[in-house]
């Protein structure tokens, strides 16, 4: 079963280099281009509260066919 592998969630989440630095480049775009200084971060949080249901419900419907 998925729970014997799963083990107790954490707070970090590991992305790997090439994720991380395309991340960074989003968020240097975005404070070049707006005057604020954005992280990476900040640009993943925004990505999950405003894209996450979308992913998800996508995800969802490709794997069920």
């Amino acid at each position: 079963m998925l729970q014997d592998v799963m083990k107790e969630p954490s707070e970090m989440i590991y992305i790997g280099a090439a994720l991380h630095q395309a991340l960074e480049t989003f968020a240097a775009s975005v404070s070049a281009h707006c005057g604020y200084s954005i992280t990476a971060a900040h640009f993943t949080q925004y990505l999950i509260d405003h894209y996450g249901e979308i992913a998800k419900d996508t995800i969802i419907a490709t794997l069920k066919n």
